[in-house]
């Protein structure tokens, strides 16, 4: 509601409200621009269904826990709102509001309270003669005054002391002179409203007009009061209470309307205002705001003369508080020492002013707390909201902010899911921290210079949550992936790839990648004549025996146990980890392979079981490797003509005599090991020979005559002549791979083809 135009200038008020701003909202603020490009990033992958589903699950639960306890969701509110009111305070504004303190000063130089009423009488007077324009006192007269004469006269006579006083004398009334001060001036006495059961209102209350719904119902309600002596209440032009929320430990608001045994009574700002400006009586306007579950709500306006006061339904008034200044409040005593030159001119503090007349003593327990100050004098309170309401500087709940609230909530959660699940960790605590920021930041400039009061503690909750509870569900089941990669690969991979991997677990996504790699297979020489020969829980522990300790020896060089079939192991090197030493990780794993396995064949014969060599076959090429399979079920594998020539080379062992064939690229990619050549193999399956070596060991060569023998031979065998490696296989019968070559020498004297070609 806009003020209305005021009438004819009349008093301080109405040269007062011509000044008022043309509206309480001012413009409203219409949110971020969400079809702006730049609020989506391109490249976020789209929140799954569980996410989604636990976004709205936090919300919702959010949403009733507010419903059902909305007490811990108002502190924490108020506890917000009182930290914006301390960094934004409101405006200080000069107003035309002064307050007299009875002070610890004033009560030590003219004695403890409460005065004798004359004393009361004289402050009164010196503010009338200063100019004031209306005088408040936030003090109550409950009972005669004690101090005066003539309770003192009528004391004596009810103890038979009449003698004591002169004959035909009246003792002055300190109640009457005071209630003859009030009845001169423009003064507003206060009074108490209590949840005890008591007196019933002043008999002098200002008519009030109400337009719209009764809303008594929703004010506070009182059953008794503790209301001045009725000569003073008589003589005053204007009574109000000056109850503070009981429900709230800090002031926040102030009841400008309260009820009291069926009558609504104005507080003593409202009384204030009223007596201001000339006014019989009060207009108010009760506007109906339908809430879920409850009879209809009003919210109110409070006209008071030329003056529009907002209230809550429950007839508040929200105050914003101004930094402390205690140099404003004016010592009582200074005004009771006519004379001391010492002493300021009061004239232009006082003059045309509002003048509340209250106490700071600690004495008199009138301190209470609120956002500015711990204990802040109640008498401010009211001078504070009289200064607001004059300045138009209005706090306002706007009827439209609980659902922008929870709009801006759900809003906030959907973003906090796509946040949490597209972004990383710190990415996504850093743009969580920003848009809780700018929710502050929104309602600070709400707050200041908007006078609007917004509550972001829902939004930022349901940011807050939601975004947690998203991150940790990404954390669970990112540690649940990494928890089943360590299973599945445990056995098949060294500890470190597997870890590396569990940090990693984008890299064993479905689908392949091309990349050159080193393919290692081994078999066990006659596993199916030494199977039949054994019980199945023998043959068990034995091949469990043989299997251990080849995948052992393939995971400490960091190779990939790809498959084992029967005795059979298929290994790889550089995946699913780079390894750019793959080639010789793979030579130095056969080798150590073969070492086991003669080690474990010694063992074995001791216990008297003949079991095979192992043949190892190693080759280095292009395959694709990854995880190959449906989205239920894959196999990480890899595919591709490198892995069958290593397969090969594995069987040729056989006919080769060798227990280790390492094609030549294997053998060029790998550095620090010495081979003896063994050919060109014509592969099944291939039209270009192979050419192949087998491996010695790695370091520098042992100067043995067997080995110069047979490169010599073979370097004769590879231009044309035969006959030195005749010759070296004679004289070394223990060397298979000399007697494969003489075999296929002689079998070419006869004509018959071969597979095995000297490279040249």
């Amino acid at each position: 509601m806009a003020p209305r135009k005021p009438g004819p200038q009349q008093g301080l008020i109405r040269r007062l409200a011509a000044r008022l701003r043309p509206a309480w909202l001012g413009p409203a603020w219409s949110g971020p621009d969400w079809s702006r490009p730049g609020w989506s990033r391109p490249g976020w992958s789209r929140p799954g269904w569980a996410a989604l589903a636990l976004g709205g699950a936090i919300l919702a639960l959010l949403l009733t826990l507010r419903l059902l306890l909305p007490q811990p969701f108002l502190e924490a509110r108020h506890a917000l709102h009182d930290r914006l009111q301390r960094a934004l305070p409101r405006a200080d504004l000069p107003a035309p509001v002064a307050v007299i303190d009875l002070d610890d000063e004033s009560l030590a130089r003219l004695g403890q309270w409460p005065w004798p009423r004359d004393l009361v009488a004289m402050l009164i007077e010196e503010l009338a003669a200063h100019g004031a324009a209306v005088i408040a006192l936030d003090v109550v007269f409950a009972e005669p005054d004690r101090n005066s004469p003539a309770a003192i006269a009528e004391y004596w006579r009810q103890r038979g002391l009449s003698a004591l006083l002169a004959p035909d004398t009246r003792p002055p009334d300190f109640d009457d002179a005071l209630a003859a001060t009030l009845a001169r001036h423009p003064v507003v006495l206060g009074y108490a409203l209590t949840p005890r059961p008591g007196s019933t209102a002043p008999r002098r209350v200002p008519g009030l007009s109400v337009i719209g719904p009764d809303p008594q119902p929703f004010l506070p309600n009182y059953p008794g009061s503790v209301r001045n002596i009725d000569r003073l209440e008589e003589a005053a032009s204007g009574n109000g209470h000056f109850s503070a929320p009981t429900a709230e430990r800090v002031i926040r608001r102030l009841p400008m309307l309260a009820a009291l045994q069926g009558e609504i009574l104005p507080s003593l700002s409202v009384e204030v205002l009223r007596v201001a400006q000339q006014r019989p009586g009060l207009a108010l306007r009760s506007m109906p705001r339908p809430l879920a579950g409850s009879p209809t709500t009003p919210t109110m306006a409070l006209r008071v003369g030329a003056l529009d006061i907002p209230l809550s339904a429950q007839g508040d008034y929200a105050l914003h508080f101004r930094r402390p200044a205690p140099g404003r409040m004016i010592p009582a005593w200074w005004l009771l020492a006519p004379g001391d030159a010492a002493l300021p001119d009061l004239r232009p503090r006082l003059e045309g002013h509002l003048v509340l007349i209250g106490t700071s003593a600690a004495g008199l327990a009138d301190l209470r707390p609120t956002p500015m100050n711990p204990s802040e004098p109640g008498v401010n309170i009211h001078a504070q909201a009289l200064e607001q309401i004059l300045n138009g500087q209005h706090l306002l709940r706007p009827l439209w902010a609980p659902t922008a609230e929870l709009g801006a909530a759900l809003v906030l959660a959907m973003l906090a899911v796509l946040v949490a699940t597209a972004l990383g960790i710190p990415a996504g605590l850093l743009a969580m921290a920003a848009q809780a920021a700018m929710l502050l930041g929104g309602s600070a400039l709400a707050l200041s210079p908007g006078g609007l009061m917004l509550d972001p503690v829902l939004p930022i909750l349901a940011l807050l949550t939601v975004h947690a509870g998203v991150l940790v569900q990404r954390m669970l089941r990112s540690e649940r992936s990494r928890r089943q990669l360590r299973n599945a690969f445990s056995h098949y991979l060294a500890p470190e790839m597997v870890r590396r991997l569990a940090e990693h677990p984008e890299r064993l996504a479905l689908g392949g990648e091309e990349r050159e790699m080193t393919f290692l297979f081994t078999d066990l020489e006659g596993f199916t004549r030494f199977a039949e020969a054994l019980p199945p829980p023998e043959l068990a522990r034995i091949l469990n025996d043989y299997l251990g300790g080849l995948c052992a020896v393939v995971m400490a060089h960091g190779g990939t146990i790809d498959k084992i079939v029967g005795d059979a192991v298929h290994a790889m090197f550089n995946a699913p980890l780079t390894q750019p030493d793959h080639a010789s990780r793979a030579l130095r794993c056969a080798l150590a392979i073969d070492a086991f396995s003669e080690s474990f064949r010694a063992r074995q014969a001791a216990e008297g079981h003949d079991i095979g060599i192992t043949r190892i076959g190693v080759n280095t090429g292009r395959a694709v490797v990854g995880n190959f399979g449906g989205a239920g079920r894959f196999d990480y594998t890899a595919h591709g003509d490198a892995i069958n020539v290593a397969a090969r080379l594995e069987a040729a062992n056989a006919r080769l005599g060798t227990r280790i064939c390492v094609a030549a690229r294997s053998a060029e990619a790998s550095s620090g090991f010495h081979f003896r050549p063994i050919g060109q193999l014509l592969l099944k399956g291939k039209e270009v020979p192979v050419t192949c070596f087998e491996p010695l060991g790695e370091g520098p060569e042992p100067e043995e005559t067997g080995r110069q023998s047979y490169r010599a031979a073979y370097a004769s065998m590879a231009r044309g002549d035969g006959a030195p490696m005749l010759a070296h296989a004679d004289a070394f019968p223990q060397d298979r791979l000399a007697a494969a070559h003489a075999e296929r020498l002689r079998r070419a004297d006869t004509g018959a083809a071969s597979d095995l070609v000297p490279a040249r």
